[in-house]
């Protein structure tokens, strides 16, 4: 399937905006427990079972956490609501454990519920958010989660139908879209997928083979404007990948890869967690930047420290744009991918004029014929 994808595609461009570092051992002025405002220790006798996955209500403020075996649900003071005893996996799988590994909340105008799927191979369930005892088991033709420890992520957001390009139909609606870890080692996956809300029906997918490094590791998810981004960790360094949310082909061809880089001298380089928010009135000031404008916060580790990575958002989308313009004209800033099967850079044929407007299609959907 590989060899036929029109990839630009994949393209690995370097990233590299240390704005904001903190690392721990500066940080001195108080033992972190004095901060602590609320906490939660399970009132399970089998406390010890570990926490996979953590889902935010936005509108109660609920906080719902993914458990071995268990859900639990806790107001937004961390007191505990309710606990549900998820069990072990009905059929034998990799290790037999309901790991609980994806929770996703769906607040949208049609759904207001709670997506767990555990590591029962394609078993996943729709809960009430106010009642995470409610449930209904969705099933589907592939599996959903990664195996074992390798962790899997998710996130909901609008995309249009592939086939409305073929077959117009009524616009937008909303996805769950998932990357899992593994690459080809977990060849009966799909490393992106992206899935309906109403029966969890598999829609597009890029198959975990053509990720062909198994230290692949899938750590955050975000759907920021017409992209999803997932943030990757691979042989101890950091790649952001972006998928076209509303692209129209079965197999993802509109993957891109940028490398993100964190630390003055790049030495942060294992991602762990991600947020897209606004700039705060004095980093504003500091970057000369509107305070509406967007950045990148990203946590990234490397023992035994941490820091944290701020980048303008304009600029990380400037960098996909650069990458996937290097290769059309085959300069240095697009390069073929060495972790991802079929990656190739394609000259397009034509003026320049041609080239600035398949530049500016591309925010919509990488093909390069």
């Amino acid at each position: 399937m590989a060899q036929n994808r029109p990839h630009n595609m994949k393209r690995a461009y370097m990233l590299y905006l240390g704005l904001i570092i903190f690392h721990s051992k500066s940080i001195q002025s108080a033992p972190l427990s004095s901060y602590l405002v609320s906490s939660f220790t399970p009132p399970d006798s089998d406390s010890n079972l570990p926490f996979n996955h953590i889902a935010l209500n936005n509108i109660t403020g609920d906080i719902y956490i993914g458990a071995r075996e268990r859900l639990y649900q806790l107001d937004a003071h961390l007191n505990l609501k309710q606990t549900v005893d998820t069990g072990m996996c009905s059929f034998p799988n990799y290790d037999r454990f309901n790991d609980n590994k994806l929770l996703i909340t769906v607040i949208t105008p049609q759904n207001y519920t709670l997506i767990t799927c555990g590591g029962c191979g394609d078993n996943c369930q729709t809960r009430n958010l106010d009642d995470v005892s409610v449930t209904r088991d969705l099933y589907n033709s592939r599996k959903v989660v990664a195996p074992g420890d390798l962790p899997t992520v998710g996130v909901v957001a609008l995309g249009a139908d592939y086939e409305t390009y073929i077959i117009p139909k009524h616009g937008e609606s909303f996805y769950l879209f998932i990357a899992i870890s593994g690459g080809g080692a977990v060849s009966e996956f799909s490393s992106i997928s992206k899935y309906s809300l109403t029966d969890l029906q598999l829609q597009q997918y890029i198959p975990a083979y053509v990720f062909t490094d198994d230290s692949t590791r899938s750590k955050h998810m975000i759907s920021y404007e017409d992209f999803i981004y997932v943030f990757i960790s691979r042989n101890e360094e950091t790649y952001l990948g972006r998928i076209c949310s509303d692209s129209p082909d079965q197999d993802f061809a509109s993957y891109t890869e940028i490398k993100l880089q964190c630390g003055l001298d790049g030495s942060q380089n294992v991602i762990q967690s991600a947020y897209i928010g606004p700039a705060g009135s004095q980093l504003a000031e500091s970057m000369n930047i509107n305070t509406t404008d967007d950045l990148l916060y990203a946590v990234f580790s490397s023992s035994p420290s941490s820091s944290l990575c701020v980048y303008k958002m304009i600029d990380v989308q400037q960098r996909f744009e650069d990458a996937i313009l290097g290769c059309i004209l085959g300069t240095d800033t697009g390069t073929e991918n060495m972790f991802i099967e079929g990656s190739e850079c394609r000259k397009l044929q034509g003026g320049i004029a041609k080239l600035v407007t398949e530049v500016h299609l591309l925010k919509v959907y990488v093909r390069f014929e």
